[in-house]
């Protein structure tokens, strides 16, 4: 569903009307954790204990089901379960005493993806600072209407606290996020703050590395890859490890890796991690990774294949911008540039589009 049709949807359900819909006093609207072929986790919080119920159905059934939590709490978790593959679903929250808490919001279950039929992603990074840009980038991703949001770090400025995590994330993405899957990977300032601790109390990853730093899921044909690029990656590591078997033992036709420290970089501030070009790097062109995406440096910069892989810098998701330091030889366009990136995948191609925070397409690329 597309966010101009929340009113209107309001219109059509009475017991949620914007006559009956309460002061929520909701800290954190709710937000879609992963989200698989048959299930959805609902997360929101409440800044005072309260029982909350989740009422939820497919798009146009009659009733409702519902998940009403057993004791008051300010952190609320609702995992839908025997749900449709790739159906519409429509879900509210609703207080002890029947006040509607948030408008219906809608989100779908991982479909097929097809030729006719492909998916969505939109990717950004460097993007919590709470600003204009900020605002018009996240504006140019809800006009694209992308399935899947990943983020490739520095999700909250300036050292990933809570509170920044609500102000700068949450406030920002509230209508994005409670009807799309949202996907991060820790950046280097969300680390600053007990390792990233409120990252990983606030976000509910697909747990396959210790303690929620590193993930995997598959999407359909997809296989996507997450790393905490601040950990130890040297050869034999945990997470070295970790990535060599997650890679080895997925026959997905797509394989897609983000974090945020680019192994690959023009950019003046930071550049090139250059130490994972001897570790990280090799796995990606063992395992055939198809494409790589960091942030770190605020900027756009696609590289041409190196090796067989696509990396590309996304890091100018709405923070002060960076300007172009030694250019690399495999650099094929930097620009400093506020944007994110979109991903239309399908079974044929990846096609990349890269967006500006005006909307115009200033960069494409499709991988085959």
């Amino acid at each position: 569903m597309q966010l101009a049709a929340f009113s209107s949807l309001l219109g059509i359900l009475p017991f949620v009307s914007q006559a009956t819909l309460t002061d929520s006093a909701l800290t954190i609207e709710p937000y879609l954790q992963r989200v698989t072929k048959h299930a959805a986790t609902v997360l929101v919080r409440s800044d005072e204990a309260q029982t909350i119920t989740l009422f939820y159905h497919k798009v146009d059934a009659t009733n409702w089901k519902s998940i009403t939590e057993d004791d008051a709490a300010t952190e609320h978790r609702y995992r839908l379960t025997s749900l449709k593959r790739g159906q519409e679903y429509e879900y509210y929250l609703e207080n002890s005493s029947g006040d509607a808490l948030t408008q219906v919001h809608t989100f779908r279950t991982q479909k097929d993806i097809t030729n006719d039929d492909p998916l969505k992603v939109a990717v950004f990074g460097d993007s919590g600072v709470g600003n204009t840009t900020q605002y018009e980038v996240a504006s140019e991703m809800a006009k694209w209407e992308p399935e899947l949001f990943l983020h490739t770090g520095d999700i909250a400025y300036n050292s990933g606290t809570e509170q920044e995590f609500i102000d700068n994330v949450f406030t920002v993405y509230s209508s994005l996020f409670s009807e799309i899957p949202f996907y991060g990977s820790i950046g280097n300032h969300d680390y600053t703050t007990e390792l990233a601790g409120p990252y990983k109390e606030l976000f509910e990853t697909p747990t396959n590395g210790a303690d929620e730093d590193y993930y995997s899921f598959n999407y359909d044909n997809v296989h996507v890859v997450s790393l905490n690029s601040n950990l130890d990656y040297s050869v034999g590591s945990a997470m070295y490890t970790w990535l060599e078997t997650d890679l080895a033992a997925t026959n997905k036709k797509w394989v897609i890796v983000f974090f945020h420290h680019p192994p690959y970089s023009s950019g003046v501030v930071h550049g090139s991690t250059v130490a994972m070009q001897t570790t990280l790097v090799p796995l990606f062109e063992t395992y055939d990774v198809d494409l790589v995406l960091n942030g770190h440096d605020h900027d756009y910069e696609r590289f041409d294949k190196i090796n067989g892989v696509q990396y590309i810098v996304t890091g100018g998701g709405g923070n002060s911008l960076y300007e172009l330091g030694t250019e690399l030889e495999e650099s094929a366009l930097f620009l400093s540039e506020n944007h994110f990136v979109g991903l239309i995948i399908s079974n044929a191609s990846i096609e990349l589009e890269a967006i500006d925070e005006d909307g115009f397409v200033f960069d494409t690329l499709t991988l085959e």
